[in-house]
């Protein structure tokens, strides 16, 4: 079969390191999944925008792997566009350099849709011919080509952005509602759980049988159960974590993540168990809007020591953090999937978790599962992981079988099925 993937988060991770999340990872191993498997002649496109399209340009130029993979050409050429385009690129920079930060200004977000309009026509596949179009969240899938090929998948993560649409910027929040918008009956959706495709199915996004699940997996190379106790005590000196138990976590203001919750309940941790947890560690960029976790932390100034910030983390120093860690904290109010409970697990760290969304299909026995909502709960399950260590014991082996249950294989090959699948399919 022929397929044609668009690889946007690829060129726009490229561009921004702060936008290196999931979509980045999945698209990522399932490109590089595709492409292995020799089922499928595979083509890239990157039809989110000129911008992510340049990005993906030189992305693969630098991808050993990926490189080979032809990357299609919006239709508009010539030396006017080129220049256009060149022009558009060096303003976008500029503008990203004043500002200091990944999210532009409306009027140059306007301006911007304007050129890509004119200058960046999606590629649809038609005439190339092509069995398949898979498009990420952030394309909108072209208008449907005639003659009842190429079948068109459009993955949905999951139905944040419309559970919860005070969280997302209006740019964000526009693009994935026109990815909805953009489906057509016949069109297929690849999602990553369960949970999500109920919740596609009874909002009428597409029929259940067209709503592919594909889980994810962590990636071996980084998450991986760290065995050189120097290279963890290493990492905790870098990122200045102090002598004991510590639990980890992830430093976001997307407010499902509901980080201030989890500051409040090591902070309750901290005193009822009279320091048996020593501190807590919240990974990654904190972002815009992250007035709220310094304002939870602001709350135990005599815990200011004992909270650890480490902004961003490279890939290299992942697995001894998470190793090192007693518990991994994540009491998510909403997940479509919820890859870091899965890469801590694949480190061998028990997870705490929630008892919603996706959560408990990915965590399974390899966590403890508490209402997000539970504060008591929450901190008396950190403190049994860490004073309790045969049930950490206990858990942690379930932690490594759980994530056992997850590969980027089963991924790629759980896509093909969904691929053969639609093509079955004579609607």
């Amino acid at each position: 079969m022929r397929v044609l993937y668009d690889i946007s988060s690829l060129g726009l991770a490229y561009l921004y390191t702060q936008s290196r999340g999931g979509a980045f990872r999945v698209d990522l191993h399932i490109g590089e999944g595709l492409a292995a498997s020799g089922e499928c002649e595979l083509l890239f496109c990157a039809n989110h925008s000129a911008v992510a399209y340049r990005g993906c340009e030189t992305f693969l130029h630098a991808h050993a792997r990926l490189g080979a993979i032809p990357l299609v050409a919006p239709g508009a050429s010539g030396r006017r566009h080129a220049v256009v385009r060149a022009t558009a690129r060096a303003a976008h920079r500029l503008v990203r350099r004043l500002s200091g930060g990944n999210v532009l200004p409306p009027v140059v977000r306007r301006v911007g849709r304007l050129v890509d309009e004119r200058l960046h026509p999606r590629v649809d596949g038609a005439g190339m011919p092509v069995d398949i179009f898979h498009s990420s969240p952030l394309a909108p899938l072209p208008a449907p080509a005639h003659g009842g090929l190429p079948r068109r998948f459009l993955t949905v993560y999951d139905l944040a952005f419309v559970r919860f649409p005070a969280i997302y910027s209006t740019a964000y929040r526009d693009a994935l509602v026109g990815g909805l918008r953009s489906l057509r009956p016949g069109d297929h959706v690849m999602t990553t759980s369960n949970f999500v495709r109920d919740e596609l199915a009874a909002e009428g996004v597409a029929p259940r049988d067209r709503i592919h699940v594909v889980p994810l997996a962590a990636d071996a190379a980084i998450f991986y159960r760290c065995e050189d106790p120097e290279r963890i005590a290493s990492v905790r000196r870098k990122y200045g974590i102090p002598e004991g138990p510590y639990a980890l976590g992830v430093n976001t203001p997307d407010l499902r993540k509901n980080v201030p919750h989890t500051i409040h309940a090591f902070a309750r941790a901290w005193h009822e168990g009279r320091g048996a947890l020593t501190s807590l560690v919240l990974t990654g960029h904190p972002g815009p809007g992250s007035d709220r976790i310094r304002q939870a932390m602001s709350e135990h100034p005599d815990l200011r020591e004992r909270i650890v910030l480490t902004g961003y983390v490279p890939d290299e120093d992942l697995a001894p953090l998470y190793t090192g860690a007693q518990v991994f904290v994540y009491n998510s109010i909403y997940e479509g999937f919820g890859l870091p409970p899965l890469e801590a697990m694949q480190c061998g760290t028990p997870v705490i978790t929630s008892d919603t969304s996706s959560l408990p299909e990915v965590v399974g026995d390899g966590g403890v599962m508490v209402g997000p909502g539970d504060l008591d709960g929450l901190a008396g399950a950190m403190l049994d992981l860490v004073t309790d260590s045969a049930r950490r014991d206990r858990l942690q082996a379930c932690a490594l079988a759980q994530a056992g249950r997850f590969s980027w294989e089963r991924t790629t090959a759980s896509t093909l099925h969904a691929y053969r699948t639609a093509l079955q399919d004579n609607a």
